[in-house]
């Protein structure tokens, strides 16, 4: 939360949360983001944000199989909703105790909905992930994932995601976090190509 009340009146405000979970077999990821902005009494920003993922490990293989979906809701934009589905094959290329990276090759579809084009979009998906453990209290992450309409590669949309985290307190896990998350679109229908997202968080992980 942050907020100024005086000449003029402001107050921005994020939440979030994330769920992951992993067996020898799977992995399960989500994210939901939701951020509010008003000034002087007149909002500025309302969008959420959930993404989620499935992983299926291959046996000690570097392959993986994957099913992803995301779903955007943001009032300034030309559209209400938007929603992808997506499906591929990753490559582990690193995993070990403090580097992991893996790289992604997908198809899949997207659509708008309540904005100038309500068409399923067929897309390509080619991404990254990368994590890194600095030491025992800090820790680098970055994913980006590009979306290229298969019809027309100069059509496309990018999400990047780089956070870095330090711990706190171990004995409640509470972690201090910045974060920056960039959706690009390049057909964004007379609104704003860019959606910039940066915060300082407090993370309590249960």
């Amino acid at each position: 939360i942050n907020g100024s009340d005086g000449t003029s009146e402001s107050m921005s405000m994020r939440v979030g949360g994330t769920l992951d979970r992993k067996t020898d077999w799977n992995k399960f990821d989500l994210d939901m983001i939701y951020n509010q902005t008003s000034s002087n009494g007149f909002q500025t920003q309302n969008n959420a944000l959930l993404d989620a993922r499935h992983d299926w490990f291959l046996g000690e293989s570097p392959w993986t199989l994957f099913v992803s979906t995301s779903l955007l809701y943001d009032e300034f934009q030309a559209f209400d909703l938007r929603l992808a589905w997506n499906g591929g094959v990753g490559y582990q290329f690193i995993e070990t105790d403090r580097t992991n990276l893996i790289g992604r090759f997908g198809a899949g579809t997207s659509r708008e909905f309540g904005g100038p084009d309500e068409r399923w979009v067929p897309e390509a998906l080619y991404g990254a992930e990368y994590k890194y453990q600095i030491n025992a209290c800090q820790k680098l992450s970055a994913k980006v994932d590009y979306f290229p309409d298969w019809e027309d590669f100069s059509s496309y949309r990018m999400i990047s995601d780089i956070g870095w985290e330090m711990l706190l307190d171990a004995e409640m896990n509470v972690s201090l976090k910045l974060s920056v998350i960039d959706q690009y679109d390049s057909t964004p229908n007379g609104a704003e190509p860019h959606l910039l997202n940066y915060a300082v968080l407090m993370l309590w992980k249960l």
